[in-house]
């Protein structure tokens, strides 16, 4: 189903632009003058020029945060008993999102037109992942709804605490770069020009190094557009070029190869994986769904197609650690723990301790890395300063020479 891009006044005069599935623009216009909205403007994406197709975090979506918070309203309303349809309902009048408040309401007309909640829930596999719309439907078909609706709260309570460990160590780097950036384009564009100033009234030939400083200056400061071009070209190419199957396998191979980073994304592959299996057992799934639903969860394309051949070795027979031993970066501890907990008939409980584990060794990885990463751009930054200090003053000693020897 194509997506469109609508824009359209509410009847207090505000404007808003979203995104919204449907089967034509007839459809979305319909659907929008039913909600008492003006319709402004409707085009198909991708039918013009679109900055969020080239720059994905400029898309409107649903945040992770929004999905938590609409899970457990939803899992509150029908602990206390009103009907599915009511629920829906409340929620999207309630969600201050446009984005997802268009979700929330096609689920509604596809659950009022007698569709099942997990069918509804799957026309949107973008915001609700794969795991949750499984789980739903093993909730919807089982009469557990709430009870499954707690456990897709605590996982995804649990994955975000996860990924905003990692993503909190990536943040402080990106700073101390943004920070490096910024001095570095400070002293060329106010600095240099001031020693271009001397060094060409002195008529002073210039080293090799300090050419190669002044004609970094001269390209910032008279060719301004075509660095900003440059950068907003290579952010645009690079997220095309992981938008596409080779490069984000080459992207995610490339990010298990540094020393402290290759560690922490495999613990944090581990854990998502052990929560999400945890999950999917223990709200009713068989061992081989479980285990195809939680591999597909593994954020890493390199880690995981490394473990998608478990699941053909569990159907031939194996025992799920035995087939994990065959996954090349499966610690031992977690092979050892999920051995015992199949011999003791308590793999849920491993497979939560484990989650637990991984979660106290993220925070330990993070910590390592800031450490190492703090001295490590300092001295880089440090250099840097230090080599355009000295571009700078090296024809000044040369200067100095020429009328000492004079």
């Amino acid at each position: 189903m194509p997506i469109f891009e609508y824009t359209a006044r509410k009847p207090s005069g505000e404007v808003i632009s979203t995104e919204i599935k449907a089967a034509d623009p007839q459809a979305v216009r319909a659907y929008l003058e039913n909600k008492g909205l003006v319709v402004v403007d409707v085009s198909e994406q991708g039918a013009g020029f679109s900055l969020a197709h080239y720059f994905p975090f400029l898309k409107p979506g649903v945040s992770n945060k929004q999905l938590l918070v609409f899970t457990k309203y939803f899992s509150i309303l029908v602990k206390s008993g009103i009907p599915v349809l009511k629920s829906l309902k409340i929620l999207e009048d309630q969600t201050d999102n446009p984005t997802f408040q268009a979700i929330l309401s096609q689920i509604y007309s596809s659950v009022t037109g007698g569709s099942s909640l997990f069918l509804a829930f799957e026309e949107h596999p973008d915001t609700f992942p794969m795991n949750y719309r499984n789980l739903l439907r093993i909730g919807e078909e089982s009469g557990a709804l709430h009870e499954v609706l707690v456990r897709l709260h605590d996982n995804l309570s649990k994955s975000a605490r996860l990924k905003g460990k990692v993503i909190g160590a990536m943040v402080y780097p990106a700073a101390i770069t943004l920070v490096a950036a910024g001095v570095v384009t400070f002293l060329l564009v106010v600095v240099i020009p001031k020693f271009v100033k001397i060094f060409e009234s002195h008529g002073a030939n210039l080293p090799v190094l300090t050419a190669y400083v002044v004609g970094a200056s001269n390209l910032l400061v008279h060719r301004w557009y075509l660095v900003i071009m440059g950068i907003i070209g290579s952010i645009g190419g690079f997220f095309s070029f992981y938008k596409t199957p080779f490069g984000k396998k080459f992207i995610h191979g490339m990010m298990l190869k540094p020393p402290v980073l290759g560690p922490l994304m495999t613990k944090y592959a581990v854990a998502s994986f052990a929560s999400n299996l945890d999950m999917l057992s223990r709200g009713g799934a068989s061992v081989t769904a479980a285990l195809k639903l939680a591999i597909a969860s593994v954020e890493n394309v390199v880690i995981r197609e490394g473990m998608e051949p478990i699941v053909r070795d569990v159907e031939a027979g194996l025992t799920v650690a035995k087939a994990l031993e065959r996954v090349d970066m499966m610690p031992t501890l977690v092979l050892q723990m999920i051995a015992v907990g199949e011999e003791t008939g308590s793999l849920n409980e491993m497979l939560e301790t484990i989650c637990e584990f991984y979660e106290e060794e993220i925070d330990a990885s993070v910590a390592t890395m800031l450490a190492l990463i703090e001295p490590a751009f300092i001295l880089f930054l440090g250099l840097i300063v230090g080599t355009i200090v000295i571009a700078m003053y090296l024809p000044i000693f040369k200067m100095a020479q020429a009328v000492s020897s004079h």
